[in-house]
């Protein structure tokens, strides 16, 4: 009987886990864009790959950040994106429309979303509130539905780092972890800050209650080894993929974009260089305080496309205050995200244009178990509440700048 019930259940997850795909792939097609975007730079990084370069060729002449170096032009950004969709260019040449790619992946991850909230809680309402909450009512879905080359690395990165989190969770080997952290860092590079999360839940219980070890033998050394190995494959493939590019192992690319000479009468956030202390009152600002705009005819609010508070576009992230300090998970939350936030507050640029404040996706994910730990057992009426209006607050970003064209009141 056990094993009949157990059977049911597995296929309960699918079933859930098949309707949030359809769902969000279906929102997401039927809210993109009416114009597919431009800026499909990894459609011709995947091409290159193909044909055993590194650099890309024929590009449209509106590609204004790709780095020119010995005479060759190289794809700033890293790569993985471009791995993904080797076998789908193989197939539709540079051609391949870039925003369905990303609609899917997108839509992919709502449903490992969800699995993986299924380790957080046996709530089953809960588990659907924070599912939904992550795929309709943050920036992810306008991210996932323009598909440019800024929003699909987002997109990849949260992939894999969500496949990490639950690797992590499910109790799955640590070089499997690194690995998916790994391929996450060669989407966004900013991800790999993320580690001390995998490095704090791989290293088992530090304070268990009875346990008078020493702190050093309660440590799973095994388990953090294996899991810097397999961060470690990809870091020293970054490094050879920038060393046969550019004669140097670092991520020189991001630097010499930023002293290009090409660039004149920049706004005042891009003067103090790539990394500046400078730089964190434009990021506090936008991801903190950034108000919407206020015009005299309707709608009357609309998005900054500078971005916006997460206050506004997220509410229901408020509760992960609730989660508390004195627990492992929530610790290691914390960590990834406040390691995160202090490298990228001091990048110049903050994202621009946008709907919300997209660096921040880099550490979505542990904002949500946050929030789920903080909301408890079982939602209230005032947690579905914020998570409605969260989700209401989405709906009007993506219609306004997707659908209705409202940014013509600017």
């Amino acid at each position: 009987m056990n094993f009949f019930i157990s059977r049911i259940k597995k296929y309960d997850v699918l079933l859930i886990s098949a309707l949030f795909f359809l769902a969000a792939f279906f929102i997401y097609f039927f809210t993109q864009p009416s114009e597919a975007n431009p800026f499909n730079y990894f459609n011709y990084l995947a091409d290159a790959f193909l044909h055993g370069r590194l650099y890309v060729t024929d590009t449209p002449f509106y590609f204004e950040e790709l780095i020119k170096w010995n005479g060759k032009a190289y794809v700033i950004y890293p790569p993985m994106p471009a791995v993904l969709l080797m076998p789908f260019v193989a197939f539709w040449d540079t051609e391949l429309n870039n925003v369905l790619a990303s609609i899917l992946l997108g839509a992919l991850n709502v449903s490992i979303v969800y699995i993986t909230m299924r380790k957080l809680t046996r709530s089953l309402s809960l588990q659907i509130w924070m599912t939904v909450l992550f795929g309709f009512g943050t920036i992810y879905w306008y991210t996932a539905s323009i598909g440019s080359v800024w929003y699909f690395a987002h997109v990849t990165s949260l992939f894999f780092l969500i496949l990490a989190i639950y690797a992590t969770l499910s109790g799955r080997s640590a070089l499997l972890v690194g690995l998916l952290l790994g391929a996450s860092y060669w989407s966004r590079l900013t991800t790999i800050l993320t580690f001390p999360f995998f490095v704090i839940m791989l290293s088992g219980e530090l304070y268990p209650r009875s346990s008078t070890e020493p702190i050093l033998k309660r440590i799973n050394i095994r388990s953090i080894v294996l899991f810097g190995i397999g961060v470690s494959a990809f870091v020293l493939l970054n490094f050879l993929y920038n060393y046969l590019r550019f004669g140097s192992p670092l991520d020189v690319a991001y630097l010499l974009h930023s002293i290009s000479p090409a660039k004149e009468n920049v706004s005042p956030w891009f003067d103090k260089g790539l990394l500046s202390i400078s730089y964190i009152r434009y990021h506090v600002y936008e991801f903190l305080l950034q108000p919407p705009v206020f015009v005299e005819r309707w709608p009357y609010v609309i998005p900054s496309k500078a971005g916006l508070s997460i206050l506004i576009t997220t509410p229901a992230f408020i509760f992960a205050l609730f989660a508390g300090i004195k627990n492992r998970l929530a610790i290691a939350c914390w960590s990834a995200i406040l390691l995160v936030m202090i490298v990228v507050f001091l990048k110049s640029g903050t994202g621009w244009s946008q709907f919300g404040y997209r660096y921040a996706l880099d550490f979505y994910p542990f904002l949500l178990i946050l929030t789920l730990k903080g909301i408890g057992d079982s939602p209230k009426w005032y947690h579905k509440l914020l998570i409605v209006l969260s989700v209401l607050v989405n709906v009007w970003g993506v219609l306004f700048i997707n659908i209705f064209g409202w940014y013509k009141l600017y």
